[in-house]
């Protein structure tokens, strides 16, 4: 006699809450890196406020820099998980466009709270030293967060999209800078306008431009269009 058992998807919650602690075990290298980066730099500019000559601001890089990391965050996270093959991650006792979600979501966790805590360090650093930038625009402390929820679903659409996405990445960029320095990107120059440099550009995004009202539309435009990417991509791991 024979009895066949059944059992349930584990919870979403559930899923969530494993795939958070299983990112953050990926990411122990960065992680400890880092802190070995912060860490000094908070002591000298600690030392540098005890100055009464002392100039400390947001550093502007870094609207450009958390970006460009959350971007390749998700190349990252995705590196050893075989979503195109049979391994592991397509054996979990889970629907699989479900998990896929669901990781997506747990590794912006790690993308915004890295994020989050980079920001509001050199944010109360420079507010410490009197920064009238940071005083005076509050708002300008979100920007940062905005760009980085942006560039983190952007890049985990192509690696959702693509089964080698950092080929196809490099090849594109590569291809770009080509054209421009012969001189050959002329038709490509209305539609890099645009997508950089328009009222709904990415410039926007990155920087807050001149008002918080321009910086939330140019956002809302761009988040959404990461997650109908996101949303997408993800159709390419539906079960059977």
């Amino acid at each position: 006699m024979t009895t066949n058992t059944s059992h349930e998807s584990p919870r979403a919650a559930a899923v969530f809450q494993l795939q958070v602690r299983k990112m953050g075990r990926i990411l122990r290298p960065e992680l400890i890196g880092l802190a070995l980066i912060l860490s000094p730099t908070a002591i000298m500019a600690l030392g540098l406020l005890m100055r009464r000559d002392a100039v400390l601001d947001y550093p502007p890089e870094l609207s450009f820099l958390l970006p460009a990391a959350a971007f390749l965050l998700p190349f990252r996270l995705w590196n050893r998980e075989g979503l195109f093959e049979r391994g592991d991650f397509q054996l979990m006792p889970v629907e699989r466009r479900k998990h896929v979600l669901i990781r997506v979501c747990a590794g912006s966790v790690w993308a915004l709270g890295l994020a989050a805590a980079v920001v509001l360090l050199f944010n109360l650093l420079a507010l410490a030293a009197g920064s009238p930038t940071i005083g005076a625009a509050a708002w300008l402390w979100l920007v940062p967060l905005g760009s980085v929820a942006t560039a983190y679903l952007m890049g985990s659409a192509l690696v959702l999209a693509l089964r080698h996405p950092l080929r196809w990445s490099a090849g594109l960029i590569l291809a770009y800078v080509l054209l421009t320095a012969f001189g050959l990107g002329g038709p490509l120059e209305p539609m890099t306008q645009a997508v950089l440099h328009s009222d709904l550009g990415l410039e926007r995004v990155l920087t807050g431009g001149a008002s918080s009202t321009a910086w939330i539309v140019a956002l809302l435009f761009w988040f959404g269009l990461g997650l109908i990417a996101v949303a997408l991509a993800s159709l390419r791991h539906r079960e059977g």
